[in-house]
């Protein structure tokens, strides 16, 4: 034992020898960071790559305030036209003098002109190249991916790559986008069981005119009214169908599309007083657990989707004179909510059976486990039956907490 330990301790000297240095054969100084990826229609079945370029020497890891100035000199832009993805490296290195690398691109953005025509050509050269991570984020820009890549310029960000990444927790925050990786674009794009959904993105040329009466998220990106030195606005989605553009959801319908997908975290939602519709009630909604799938036939041998969610609610906000604080009026509120999901859930499913034709909330995953090959499942074309399925919405809903105000009480003047 004593003369095989001294060998022991020289072989894991030997292993813990090669991770000690850097083999990468780069310094840092010889790469150029490519932190957003833009993809556009181009001349002669081309495509224009637009890519935002790390200035390492401003670049510091963001947080400190933006701005014009700041997002200008923290970035370099470069598009270049060429047939393919990978091709266009050494396109670029005829003006860039650094090694171009893609890993830390955790954002890709397809033009709405460009997604139109399909996107099959080019996720299938992204997915096979081996710098480019499968977990970065994909969206669909409302006009051209380069403009907005020039025109994204964060406010309290100096790192693109940041703001991305806080963009997409965001999500879980309101609900009025989703999020879509780049793996499952490609798998969804391939699947006879659901289509692809993007987040909307593009660039706001106004400020609060665009506003529309009585509307809270009923906005694309591009259309939501405010005014800020950021011109880049994140609302709504794409909806594909294989992998072409078909049509987009507002922010509202992304919302109830979260929640039939089980994907939504929470958000704050208006509703019209349930008892004298005197105002408004607004409540900070979560999804309470995931939804339930019952999967039956009718009388004539169709099949009948039974969906039911479940929610949970604090009232924030009132403008009215009913006091929902006490137990016997949350009964009203409850039910009241339940009924609004429903059929708002309702119109975003005929939506896509009638005017998109595309399952986007993964009903076909649920009904796919009732067949026993892979082939069976294929013959069902479920994607063809989808816009003629009957599909029933169940809302549930609990008023967990009502704010910091234990009763309404009516104005000292009457």
């Amino acid at each position: 034992m004593q003369k095989i330990k001294p060998f022991l301790i020289l072989l894991l000297i030997i292993f813990l020898l090669p991770i000690t240095g850097c083999w990468g054969l780069r310094e840092t100084d010889e790469i150029a960071f490519v932190m957003l990826l833009g993809f556009d229609k181009g001349e002669k079945n081309n495509l224009l790559l637009t890519l935002s370029i790390a200035n390492p020497r401003v670049a510091i890891g963001g947080g400190e305030g933006g701005g014009d100035e700041d997002a200008e000199k923290n970035r370099e832009i470069v598009s270049v036209e060429t047939f393919g993805s990978p091709s266009m490296l050494d396109l670029l290195n005829t003006t860039i003098d650094r090694h171009i690398y893609l890993q830390h691109a955790n954002a890709i953005i397809f033009s709405e002109e460009l997604a139109e025509e399909g996107l099959n050509r080019w996720l299938s050269q992204l997915m096979r190249f081996r710098e480019i991570r499968g977990t970065a984020q994909t969206f669909i820009c409302r006009g051209k991916a380069s403009d907005l890549i020039q025109d994204f310029k964060p406010l309290l960000e100096l790192n693109p790559a940041k703001q991305m990444e806080l963009i997409r927790k965001m999500s879980t925050l309101h609900g009025i986008y989703p999020t879509t990786q780049l793996t499952d674009l490609y798998d969804q794009t391939k699947s006879h069981s659901r289509q692809a959904v993007l987040p909307l993105v593009a660039v706001h040329e106004g400020e609060t005119e665009s506003a529309k009466p009585g509307l809270e998220f009923r906005y694309l990106a591009g259309e939501v009214p405010v005014a800020s030195k950021s011109k880049v606005q994140h609302s709504g989605a794409a909806v594909l169908k294989g992998d072409k553009l078909v049509g987009f959801l507002d922010g509202e319908q992304a919302r109830y599309y979260l929640m039939l997908s089980g994907k939504f975290g929470s958000g704050v939602i208006g509703i019209k007083d349930p008892i004298d519709g005197s105002g408004f009630v607004s409540v900070h909604t979560q999804q309470g657990q995931a939804p339930k799938y019952d999967l039956s036939l009718d009388e004539n041998g169709d099949l009948v989707i039974d969906v039911n969610l479940f929610l949970e609610m604090e009232v924030i906000a009132t403008d009215t004179p009913n006091n929902f604080e006490q137990t016997d009026l949350r009964p009203t509120l409850e039910e009241a909510f339940s009924r609004q999901t429903e059929q708002k859930c309702n119109e975003v499913i005929r939506y896509t059976q009638d005017e998109l034709g595309t399952d986007i909330f993964g009903f076909g995953e649920r009904v796919k486990r009732e067949f026993l090959t892979v082939q069976d499942w294929e013959d069902f074309a479920w994607l063809e039956l989808y816009p003629h399925v009957q599909v029933n919405v169940n809302a549930h809903s609990h008023i967990r907490r009502t704010g910091l105000l234990l009763k309404t009480s009516p104005s000292a003047g009457g």
